[in-house]
C-alpha cells in the first residue's frame, strides 16, 4: 500500500531546536509517498512524478512535553533526479531531522502557496493538530482537482525503511469522490425474437447532463494522537454525523454539468465520450448524500430502427430524467469512492433501471437501462 519514492525535505540554515547547520553531515528527512487504493497493485499507486504536495511537520522534545512548535510550514515537495536517481524533495529548502525530540507529518496535494485557501486543509494547533478541515470548499465545476490528505505520521526520528522504501510513510487519500457514465446498447436486433423479420437499431446518445450538484461544502477530519506508541502512521475519522455516509455538509449552492458528444453505441460498454477533449470520466465532486429532488441525470438520445423491408427512420428521443436517489444501492457519494454509472438503453423498451454494486479508489458500479 506504501509505494513510492524518496522526498527529500530540508531546511536551508539552521535547523530549530538544537541548531543543526547544513551540510553537517545529518540525516535529511525523505518522504515514502502513495496514494490510498484498496486492492490495487503497487504500480497503480505511485504518486504521479508531475505533481507537486505540501507537508507540515510538528516538533516536539522532552523539555517542552505536549507542545507541539511547527518545524515544516506548508513546504512544497516536488520530483527531481540527480546522479540518475529519482527522489522528492522540497522546492526551495532542506530540512533535516533534529537530534533530539520527534516530528508529526501531515501532507496534502495539490499545493498551494496561500495555507488559507479553501483547497488547504486547515490543522488545528489548539488540540496538537488533532483536527484537519476543510472549510467552504467550491469544486470548479470545468476543471475540478483531486483533493488529498495524508494520514498523521506520528513519533517519527528518522528515516525508516518500510515495503522496500525509506522515509516517513505519506499515504495520501482522497478528500472528494468521482464519477464516470459509461454508455452501451442492449440490443441491436430482434433477430432472437423474430428471425425471420428482423429489425435492427442504432442508438445514438447526444448529451449527457448531471443536474442539482452540490459543489460547495467543508468537512472536519479527527484523529486520536498516539505519542506513546513509537513511531505510528493513524487515520482521520469524519466527523459528520447527520447522515451515517463519509460525505460533506454542504451548503445550497448547485450546479450542472453536461457532456455533449454524438456517440453511436454498442453492445460493450464505454466511457461516454471517450476521445474528446473532455470524457464523462474522473470528475472529481463533492462528496454528498442523494436526496429526493436534488441531484438528477438526463440522457438525450436517438434511436434509427430499419424495418425488415430496409426502410430506415430516426427519431430523436424524449430527453430521460431519473433522481439519482431513486436507486438506493448508491445512497451517496462518498469521500475516496470511484463510482461508475453504466446507461443501458433498450431500443424495444423504454424503462431505466441502475443497479449499482460496490468494487474497489473505491468502485462502485452501477446501470441505467433505456
Amino acid at each position: 500500500m506504501f509505494l513510492a519514492a524518496f522526498v527529500g525535505v530540508a531546511l536551508t540554515g539552521c535547523v530549530k531546536e538544537d541548531g543543526a547547520k547544513v551540510g553537517d553531515g545529518r540525516q535529511e528527512i525523505t518522504f515514502e509517498v502513495a496514494k490510498y487504493k484498496p486492492t490495487q497493485a503497487r504500480a497503480e499507486v505511485a504518486y504521479p512524478t508531475n505533481q507537486s504536495f505540501g507537508t507540515y511537520a510538528y516538533y516536539e522534545n522532552s523539555e517542552t512535553p505536549g507542545v507541539h512548535s511547527t518545524y515544516i510550514d506548508n513546504a512544497e515537495v516536488v520530483y527531481k533526479i540527480a546522479d540518475g536517481n529519482g527522489y522528492w524533495a522540497a522546492k526551495d529548502e532542506t530540512y533535516f531531522w533534529p537530534t533530539q525530540g520527534h516530528l508529526d507529518f501531515i501532507s496534502y496535494a495539490p499545493y498551494n502557496a496561500d495555507a488559507a485557501n479553501a483547497a488547504v486543509p486547515q490543522i488545528s494547533d489548539s488540540d496538537v493538530q488533532q483536527t484537519l478541515r476543510y472549510q467552504e470548499f467550491k469544486v470548479d465545476a470545468a476543471n475540478p482537482v483531486d483533493l488529498l490528505y495524508s494520514d498523521k505520521a506520528m513519533q517519527q526520528t528518522a528515516n525508516t525503511v518500510n515495503y522496500g522504501f525509506t522515509g516517513v510513510p505519506t499515504l495520501f487519500h482522497h478528500a472528494l469522490a468521482k464519477l464516470n457514465f459509461l454508455v452501451k446498447v442492449f440490443r441491436l436486433d430482434n433477430k432472437n425474437e423474430s428471425p425471420d423479420a428482423v429489425t435492427k437499431w442504432e442508438v445514438t446518445v447526444h448529451k449527457i447532463t448531471i443536474n442539482g450538484i452540490y459543489d460547495t461544502g467543508s468537512v472536519t477530519l479527527k484523529t486520536v494522537n498516539k505519542h506513546d506508541a513509537g513511531a505510528t502512521v493513524v487515520d482521520w475519522q469524519n466527523t459528520i454525523t447527520t447522515v451515517p455516509y463519509n460525505v460533506w455538509s454542504n451548503t445550497s449552492s448547485t450546479v450542472s454539468k453536461s457532456w455533449e458528444v454524438d456517440q453511436v453505441l454498442t453492445t460493450t460498454a464505454r466511457t461516454y465520450g471517450a476521445g474528446s477533449a473532455q470524457p464523462a470520466q474522473n470528475y472529481f465532486i463533492l462528496p454528498q448524500a442523494l436526496a429526493v429532488g436534488a441531484q438528477s441525470i438526463t440522457i438525450e438520445y436517438s434511436i434509427t430502427t430499419t424495418a425488415p423491408g430496409g426502410q430506415s427512420a430516426t427519431v430523436l428521443q424524449e430527453p430521460v430524467t431519473k433522481e439519482f436517489v431513486e436507486f438506493p444501492a448508491v445512497p451517496a457519494w462518498e469521500m475516496g469512492k470511484n463510482i461508475t454509472y453504466t446507461i443501458d438503453i433498450d431500443p424495444a423498451g423504454d424503462e431505466i433501471h441502475f443497479a449499482p454494486a460496490v468494487v474497489d479508489w473505491e468502485n462502485v458500479d452501477g446501470v441505467i437501462s433505456i
